[in-house]
């Protein structure tokens, strides 16, 4: 058996699919009209039922559609189109993983072999009719024994139909033949002969059929009747998870933004988990709509991307992380356009003890973060992120290290080996100026914290410098390890000269 999953004035519905129920279900009860073309010259593209028996027609100018009701506008997004088709796919891969994209708005999949998973076909389509629900949609659903017959009877037939095997010419008969799209030729040549529903073009003799109209006759004559198993060509599954949103005006509130951005996260969330998968980056890009346009100035943006620490698929997570930033970062002018991606990953699978006391989620950290970095800032002012895990880097430059995000991904296994006693140096945030006095070019006294302390022991001096090739990251340094005299006994400090500053430094304290 197959299904058909058919949404009926699809430019209509994926316009709406990112409006909450309520207020998707109310629309679709009034004229909706979808507008394509240049702003000076907008004409109709798609209309659902009630704007065509409101007197819309394709075509039409804005102003004509204006004056014959009031009916709602919105102007077509491909993307959002785009969007819908994938978000269409996912939902049919949730119960079959052969999966055709037939037309815009339209999928087959195969049912063959998933009975045991969802009962009968009245089952299975009704679990189908609930999940694109939660997708937004409002599906035509059709299941019979082949592919063609259940996309006919999808297109031709609202709600869920059933067609058991032996009946496809019986169920399809009282459909029009414009439901199969032939040529409009053929459609003239049999509207003359007074041929109008399936069952008519059915009842024909085949060999007369052939002889005034060909072969491309005969194939309609078979669809009519309900005879041609062919396999589906199934479609890639989407490696890229974009959701979009452009509004009719721009918008400059916070509370606008982040209801939409929240039904976006949750779309995406949803087909993440139709598939198994989860996401562990997170892209967020705004449009800005700039009011004073500068000769040839491009419109203003926002990117924001999170480097997650482990995948999850938790819309409230993702959201809260996206609300705190943009709560911290006000943008100098309205939001046209909000596009959110999302990388999809395998999802992290962990068992937890059964006599382990539980512990925090490890979702929450990155909310954490997110509001330590709001009080700190993202970034210190060499550049360095204020909030995350430290890593040395791989330079001769002393107290060279940056900050990454956390993660839970492991280069090598941890070395469980008893530990080696070592020397700590323990480091003064910022460095302690200071004056040294020499002799013979070694220390022979250090001012610490306006204490003049004597050199017992001096070691050094090392000589390191780097970055030659850019003044502005330049560095050049002579340190010495000494033992200083002080009032509780000895200390062991690291000072250093910077040879481009001409300053001496206390970089920190031996224990």
């Amino acid at each position: 058996m197959f299904a058909c999953l058919f949404a009926p004035d699809f430019p209509v519905q994926a316009a709406l699919r990112l409006e909450p129920g309520p207020a998707r279900a109310a629309l679709q009860q009034s004229p909706v009209v979808i507008l394509e073309g240049p702003a000076s010259l907008l004409r109709v593209f798609a209309a659902n039922e009630n704007a065509r028996q409101a007197g819309i027609e394709i075509g039409m100018t804005r102003l004509q559609v204006e004056a014959c009701s009031r009916a709602t506008l919105r102007k077509r997004s491909p993307a959002q189109e785009d969007a819908a088709q994938s978000a269409l796919l996912d939902c049919a891969r949730a119960f079959s993983p052969r999966v055709e994209s037939t037309a815009p708005g339209t999928v087959v999949l195969d049912l063959t072999g998933t009975e045991k998973l969802f009962g009968l076909p009245q089952n299975a389509a009704a679990k189908i009719f609930l999940l694109a629900g939660e997708f937004g949609f409002d599906l035509n659903i059709a299941i019979a024994p082949n592919p063609d017959t259940a996309l006919y009877t999808a297109r031709g037939f609202a709600g869920v139909t059933i067609i058991p095997s032996g009946e496809e010419a019986k169920r399809l008969g009282p459909l029009l033949v414009a439901v199969l799209s032939p040529p409009l030729e053929v459609l003239e040549i049999l509207e003359c002969w007074g041929i109008r529903n399936l069952q008519s073009l059915g009842a024909l003799p085949p060999v007369a059929l052939v002889e005034r109209l060909g072969q491309s006759g005969l194939h309609l004559q078979r669809l009519a009747r309900g005879e041609i198993h062919r396999p589906l060509v199934p479609a890639a599954p989407a490696t890229d998870f974009i959701e979009s949103f452009e509004f009719d005006d721009p918008v400059e509130t916070l509370e606008s933004l982040v209801f939409i951005l929240n039904r976006l996260l949750h779309q995406l969330c949803a087909r993440l988990a139709c598939r198994s998968l989860a996401t562990n980056e997170l892209r967020l890009k705004l449009e800005l709509a700039s009011w004073q346009k500068m000769a040839g100035r491009q419109d203003e943006s926002y990117d924001r991307l999170w480097k997650l620490p482990f995948p999850m698929q938790d819309a409230k997570v993702l959201f809260r992380l996206a609300y705190l930033d943009l709560e911290d970062n006000t943008q100098s002018s309205p939001v046209k356009k909000l596009i959110v991606q999302v990388v999809p990953v395998k999802p992290r699978l962990s068992q937890s003890g059964l006599f382990a006391p539980p512990s925090p989620e490890a979702e929450q950290l990155e909310i954490t973060l997110a509001r330590v970095r709001g009080v700190t800032g993202a970034a210190d002012q060499n550049g360095i992120a204020c909030a995350g895990s430290p890593q040395v880097l791989d330079s001769h430059k002393p107290d060279s290290f940056s900050v990454r995000p956390f993660s839970t991904v492991t280069t090598k296994d941890a070395d469980h080996s008893a530990p080696v006693p070592v020397l700590a140096l323990r480091m003064f945030r910022p460095v302690l100026e200071t004056s040294v006095e020499t002799m013979d070019q070694k220390p022979r006294a250090v001012s610490l914290r306006k204490k003049r302390l004597r050199v017992l022991a001096a070691s050094g001096p090392w000589r390191s410098s780097g970055h030659w090739w850019n003044a502005a990251s330049a560095w050049k340094r002579e340190e010495w390890d000494v033992a200083l005299q002080t009032a509780d006994g000895v200390g062991f400090y690291r000072i250093y000269l910077d040879r481009l500053r001409k300053q001496w430094f206390v970089e920190g304290v031996l224990d």
